[in-house]
């Protein structure tokens, strides 16, 4: 069949009418789905305009004789199917000439993400342009969504700029591109933080964070550095005795990454990235936290340890054990007081946390207060009055945090009808009870404690019930 046959025009067609028809075939196969018809299409194409530049008329033999009239029917019978892979390595150029150009499309990718890298959104743009073969749409299809598929498996350094260059050029950043909207803005933050972890980058990096100044440019490479080092305890041990370079550490991934800090690039160790974010929580009880802890006290421990015989000579003849145990439990104390906040901060976000998020030992964390109030009144009776005060001191405030974290503080205690009808009926209770020996032993402020927490305890019950943890039947 000659090629005029095979476009479906008579023998004497002109060049208009050619493109035309050209143009209409190309509606029904695409470059990017069927690479081998896009070719056997643009040959026919090239030979019917060659032609008819000529002034020739072919026998259908001359044209018969090449054998490739049955492949291209079949690709244009057959719907396309996408294999961005092989087929684009070698993929003809439109030009006038019927000769067949190869396109190389993966060394045209790694220039593209070469200069991508060097952050000139402008000369990347002019470099596109220049490449006159992309000028064929279907061809600049076919790279397009190659090039897209190498962005998502490779995902080479670049910043927003020149992505946004590329994908442009490409006609693919639109919403009807194909792209899954949450995949393409993971693939821009991968490839900004690729870009600006970079060392000769590192001054883009201080600018998008509002990093200029030179302490806090300081502080920015030293958290690169400790980011991108081995995890090692000895080392993290030593950075750790200082209580503020955990905080340091974790905030500036925070202003990096922000809750996407597992984009960052693989030359970040996640071992030292989750250790410092844990450490760093002081909503929660942690391993990390928990070491750098009982490290800093075992030092102070030591240097206590160390200086208790020098301050015991310095009072007295000789080495005493009284100056000496004075000297320790004085430097100790700091370390005591955080071990008894961190226990504390366990305990409030245990028993505040919301009704509907699981919790160890559900029956303890629903009935905690009303056990803390009942030991402090039973502390009082026993004539151990501080040990009750400890107690209900407590109990008060993680009542009071319980009802106020999970109502985020509307309609407080007092402004609810029944808590209002529950505190007249408790006030009611005290009184008739005060004369008896059941309370004599108690002091008021102590049964005021009591009153307030249950109070709290029992109006935050009363809203939560109907979505208990523990259901109640």
């Amino acid at each position: 069949m000659s090629p005029f046959s095979l476009l479906g025009l008579p023998p004497d067609a002109d060049e208009r009418a050619i493109k035309r028809a050209y143009a209409q075939r190309l509606r029904q196969i695409r470059p990017e789905d069927d690479a081998q018809g896009f070719q056997r299409l643009h040959e026919i194409y090239q030979a019917a305009l060659e032609r008819c530049r000529q002034g020739m008329t072919s026998t259908p033999d001359e044209w018969a004789s090449t054998d490739r009239g049955p492949h291209f029917d079949a690709h244009m019978a057959q719907p396309p199917q996408i294999d961005a892979g092989v087929p684009l390595t070698a993929v003809p150029v439109a030009q006038p000439s019927p000769a067949a150009v190869v396109f190389a499309v993966d060394e045209f990718c790694s220039t593209a993400f070469d200069l991508a890298a060097a952050g000139d959104s402008a000369r990347l743009q002019d470099w596109l342009g220049s490449r006159h073969e992309l000028w064929s749409l279907q061809l600049k299809a076919q790279v397009g969504h190659y090039l897209v598929q190498q962005l998502y498996q490779q995902v080479p350094p670049m910043p927003e700029s020149c992505l946004d260059t590329l994908l442009h050029f490409f006609n693919l950043d639109h919403a009807l591109a194909g792209h899954d909207p949450a995949a393409l803005q993971q693939l821009r933050r991968r490839t900004r933080l690729t870009w600006e972890l970079q060392p000769d980058h590192q001054d883009a990096l201080a600018a998008r964070l509002d990093m200029r100044s030179r302490p806090m440019r300081r502080r920015m490479r030293w958290s690169l550095r400790q980011l991108h080092r081995p995890f090692r305890w000895s080392q993290v041990l030593l950075i750790g005795m200082s209580p503020s370079n955990a905080g340091i550490i974790a905030n500036f991934v925070e202003r990096l990454a922000g809750i996407y800090s597992e984009d960052l690039p693989d030359g970040v160790e996640r071992t030292q990235l989750q250790f410092w974010q844990a450490a760093a929580d002081s909503k929660r009880v942690s391993k990390p936290r928990l070491v750098l802890g009982l490290a800093r006290s075992a030092v102070i421990l030591l240097v206590g340890m160390l200086l208790a015989p020098l301050v015991s000579l310095a009072y007295s003849d000789g080495i005493a054990l009284e100056p000496m145990l004075f000297v320790v439990a004085l430097l100790m104390a700091p370390s005591l007081l955080w071990g008894v906040w961190v226990a504390w901060q366990a305990l409030d976000h245990w028993h505040g946390r919301p009704e509907h998020l699981p919790v160890r030992w559900p029956w303890l964390c629903l009935g905690l207060v009303p056990l803390m109030c009942a030991g402090g009144l039973a502390l009082q009776l026993t004539g151990q009055p501080w040990p009750g005060v400890l107690l209900l001191i407590p109990a008060v405030w993680l009542a009071l945090r319980r009802y106020w974290r999970r109502h985020d503080g509307r309609g407080f205690v007092w402004k609810a009808g029944h808590v209002r009808a529950f505190f007249i009926l408790l006030f009611l209770l005290i009184n008739a009870l005060r004369g008896t020996d059941l309370i004599a032993g108690i002091p008021s402020a102590d049964v005021i404690l009591a009153s307030v927490a249950m109070l709290a305890w029992g109006a935050d019950l009363w809203k939560q019930r109907r979505h208990l943890r523990i259901a109640m039947r």
